[in-house]
């Protein structure tokens, strides 16, 4: 007996088992419905999205809605989530489905097409717009993954695998629209070469790791999030560019993409956005400026020659103009340029920024992005009517003016001077610093042809190289007006804080005014900041640190963080500590030891900020602008804030205003 039953026994393994291997474990532990299978109300994605109303919504109707896995977690990418659109190709909308289990792949493969039966389930939408559903989470206010053994009652897979198609976008056109759904953007490359997808430093807590994606197209940029228990966590990401496919996702405003395996990755092009850049004119690279800040996302090239000359110590050694036969421009360099007057440099400009500090038209220039220099021959000055150098027309071009001379001929070159032709009209020159070679050599007290570069800086000015650029042969043909200058004379007023920003991240300033009748001399004056207006340890700077220490009668000096944007910075004059304020940080203006200004009440934590002209916490996420009715500082701060927009001293500007910096 015990023979047969052994017999039988054998006989259904024989049997079961060739079976059994002829289906793979996914479709033998949930099987695939047959396609005639029919639903009743089953709604779409979009019409699922349409029940969001701005809070939690739990679905008690017996509703069914249906879309396309785009998401795998195979080579663990992902966790215990799938992502679904609304259709294989062209989508609308897709979804995130929280779900507490991992090797879903196994049962919703890419392209399966899967039916959610909702009733039971929740949905949410997050505060950047992606669609979530799930079972809801302990608090009551969201949602949370459903559960390991429930999941599988809410879904059905139908019988179709479709090929998916991802959504070709360029990064600028992403929204919250494309959330979720398998998008693909092409001519991208890592930020920085040599990096691993997801290598944790050591100590890290961190589940995944970002980096950063640049397009090439228009030098937008997004995170490229991987799992640090990805299977490729170790592999380099390819130090090429071309197209990447992945799931689109939002957070905090941030784009973030995430590829589901390295094949989603096809970097097969040479590494580089703006390799064998074209050729281009000065004038077709300033046309490219619109805003306070233009990213040059085509790739040219610029070839010009320096016009200024650092060596004389009237320009940075990271500054220079130039020009060729069309327009000239100044030039900003992160680093020491080296370039000597009369080089013939060629400069890539794609992926530079063009800003206008001052109201001067600048390509800020990376070192790297110099091609090649050479000496050369300096171009010759046009010759330009004293009308036309006030027009501006010619900015940052070499020009040559006849017939001036100097109004004031009792003055060194240091300083600003006046030009004259008639004796009334005027033209400064940009003020010329101390450290300048003939800084302290007197002006010419004659008359005749000067060469320099139209510039501006609160109006138009003409910078000087060296003496030699004034070139007066001529008698003098106006009455030399000699005023003493007076001794010691004692300024008006004193110095006072004109402008004050709390700008999102690091964007943040503040602006001190010389209003008085004479320069000022910065060697007894501080700034201080008191955190959270404690009487305790504030932060000092002497401005005495300052590489200027004089501050001219009209003038304004302005303190900015050392991360804030380049719109600041150039407009800036020294970056501090200080300028690490936030809304609710007073900032104190003194004169040896006494206060002679004030923004906030020492002694006083006005939790996020103190109201300004009537504007609750207008320190926080605002810019402060000092009224130009308003001559010297006021250490009463009540009354300085004042409760009206007709009272206060300052207009409240909305946040990431920086218009006027560097322009009292």
């Amino acid at each position: 007996m015990k023979i047969v039953k052994l017999s039988i026994l054998v006989f259904i393994i024989f049997i079961v088992v060739p079976f059994s291997s002829c289906v793979g474990d996914d479709e033998f532990s949930l099987p695939t419905l047959s396609a005639e299978k029919e639903y009743e109300n089953l709604k779409s994605l979009t019409q699922i999205a349409s029940l969001y109303q701005g809070s939690l919504v739990e679905i008690k109707e017996e509703l069914t809605t249906s879309g396309y896995v785009v998401s795998s977690d195979r080579a663990g990418n992902f966790f215990k989530s799938i992502f679904i659109q609304d259709a294989p190709e062209n989508p609308t909308i897709g979804f995130e489905m929280k779900i507490n289990a991992t090797n879903l792949h196994e049962r919703y493969a890419v392209g399966r097409k899967i039916f959610i039966k909702l009733k039971g389930l929740f949905l949410s939408k997050s505060k950047d717009g992606s669609y979530q559903i799930g079972v809801r989470n302990s608090f009551g206010n969201g949602i949370d993954r459903i559960g390991v053994n429930d999941y599988v009652r809410f879904i059905d897979r139908g019988a179709e695998i479709a090929k998916i198609t991802p959504v070709l976008l360029k990064i600028n056109e992403l929204n919250e629209k494309n959330q979720n759904i398998l998008i693909k953007i092409e001519k991208v490359q890592a930020e920085i070469k040599g990096l691993k997808y997801a290598w944790p430093k050591a100590g890290s807590v961190d589940y995944s790791i970002d980096r950063t994606l640049i397009s090439c197209d228009s030098l937008q940029k997004i995170i490229f999030r991987n799992s640090i228990f990805s299977d490729f966590k170790g592999l380099l990401i390819p130090d090429k560019k071309g197209s990447i496919t992945g799931i689109f996702t939002m957070l905090e405003s941030e784009k973030i993409l995430t590829i589901r395996n390295t094949s989603d990755v096809n970097f097969t092009e040479e590494y580089g956005c703006f390799n064998n850049p074209t050729l281009a004119d000065v004038a077709t690279i300033k046309a490219f400026f619109k805003e306070e800040e233009t990213v040059i996302s085509d790739n040219l090239k610029l070839k010009i020659s320096i016009t200024s000359d650092a060596t004389k110590g009237t320009i940075s050694a990271k500054n220079a103009f130039a020009q060729d036969a069309s327009a000239g421009i100044s030039l900003n360099f992160t680093a020491i340029h080296n370039l000597n007057i009369g080089d013939q440099v060629e400069i890539a400009v794609g992926g530079l920024k063009l800003t206008n500090p001052n109201g001067v038209l600048t390509l800020n220039v990376e070192n790297s992005n110099i091609i090649s220099s050479q000496p050369g021959v300096l171009p010759t000055p046009e010759i330009i009517t004293f009308e036309e150098a006030l027009s501006g027309v010619y900015q940052s071009k070499l020009v040559k003016i006849e017939g001036v001379q100097f109004k004031d001929i009792t003055k060194n070159y240091q300083g600003e001077n006046i030009l004259t032709t008639n004796c009334e009209n005027e033209l400064a020159l940009l003020s010329v610093e101390k450290e300048a070679v003939f800084a302290n050599n007197l002006v010419s007290t004659k008359k005749g042809a000067i060469t320099g570069i139209i510039t501006q800086n609160n109006g138009v000015k003409l910078y000087i190289r060296d003496e030699l650029d004034v070139n007066f042969t001529e008698t003098y043909g106006c009455t030399p007006v000699v005023i003493p200058p007076p001794i010691n004379p004692a300024p008006t007023g004193d110095l006072f804080f004109s402008e004050y920003a709390e700008g999102s991240s690091n964007n943040k300033y503040i602006e001190i005014y010389n209003g008085t009748n004479t320069d000022i001399d910065l060697s007894n004056y501080t700034i201080e900041l008191h955190i959270n207006g404690s009487t305790d340890k504030p932060k000092i700077l002497a401005l005495s640190s300052l590489t200027n220490i004089i501050l001219v009668k009209g003038g304004v000096l302005v303190i900015y963080n050392s991360r804030a944007s380049d719109v600041i910075k150039n407009n800036g004059t020294s970056s501090s500590s200080v300028a690490s304020f936030n809304g609710d940080d007073a900032l104190i203006l003194k004169n040896n030891d006494t206060v002679i200004d004030v923004i906030g009440l020492l002694g006083e934590d006005p939790g996020k900020g103190w109201a300004v002209a009537g504007i609750e916490n207008a320190t926080q996420n605002h810019t402060l602008i000092r009224k130009s009715s308003v001559v010297k500082g006021n250490i009463t701060w009540d009354a300085s804030a004042g409760t009206t927009t007709d009272n206060s001293q300052w207009e409240v500007k909305e946040q990431d205003d920086f218009s006027s910096v560097g322009k009292k």
